[in-house]
């Protein structure tokens, strides 16, 4: 126990953390969700604090469809200056195509992050979903192609004008129990616009979740984010290591 505590408290990044595993439906019926929450607060030759918060929530109709929604907040400071301030949300669809293995599904996003200048980022999609791998010693494995619509607006709007941009979606995803209360997920996207796919936008991001006591467990998470044409004098990649206590009822 005081080892997850130690890496609770002196985490590389601080992330909110919600599962990012893929879900079917009729795998949790009715009404479930998640709410994850990391602290870190460093004193001394360091002056660093860093907050986060997350949750999730779902309805699964179990034969039809399913709906899940998921709200981050991330805010850090260092020596008094903040450093992070990032707001995100995101809500999905989920529905029977009645294909075995086959799903459709839409979603609405939207975003805020200081630090890479967007002062809004919305957007709506809409994928099919197959699932071309469901085995109990394997796991389950993902493949989602559609598209979406974003519109971006930036803080610097003078060196950073307002974008309205169309792109295809493309995901993979993968997932498996590694006993029966811990899994490991894998999800990777590839968004270049329809008109330019040197212009794109993707990510890949890793998770381990791990149980603790009862309901509680902790979420360690790694994720690469690349854009190839972001903001001026924003970075181009991101890299984000994470812990967290998620908390699922």
């Amino acid at each position: 126990m005081r080892f997850f505590i130690s890496i609770f408290f002196y985490c590389t990044s601080v992330l909110a953390l919600v599962s990012i595993a893929p879900v079917d439906i009729g795998s949790k019926p009715g009404l479930s969700g998640s709410i994850s929450t990391s602290i870190s607060s460093k004193r001394g030759n360091t002056v660093k604090d860093e907050y986060s918060f997350g949750g999730r929530i779902q309805y699964d109709e179990a034969i039809d469809y399913l709906i899940w929604g998921t709200l981050t907040y991330n805010y850090g400071e260092s020596f008094g200056v903040k450093n992070e301030d990032k707001l995100y949300g995101h809500l999905r669809g989920i529905h029977s195509t009645g294909v075995n293995d086959l799903n459709s599904e839409i979603f609405l996003q939207s975003e805020q992050d200081t630090f890479r200048d967007i002062k809004g980022r919305s957007l709506v999609g809409a994928n099919l979903r197959w699932r071309f791998l469901n085995s109990t010693e394997w796991g389950k494995s993902y493949l989602g192609v559609g598209a979406l619509k974003e519109e971006i607006s930036y803080s610097h709007s003078l060196d950073n004008p307002h974008e309205n941009n169309s792109r295809i979606n493309i995901y993979a995803a993968y997932t498996k129990k590694i006993s029966a209360t811990s899994k490991i997920t894998y999800i990777g996207y590839y968004q270049p616009k329809f008109k330019d796919s040197k212009d794109y936008v993707a990510s890949q991001t890793f998770e381990l979740i791990i149980p603790i006591y009862g309901s509680l467990h902790l979420n360690t998470s790694a994720k690469h984010l690349k854009d190839t044409t972001p903001p001026l004098s924003v970075k181009k990649e991101d890299t984000a290591i994470s812990t967290a206590l998620l908390w699922e009822f």
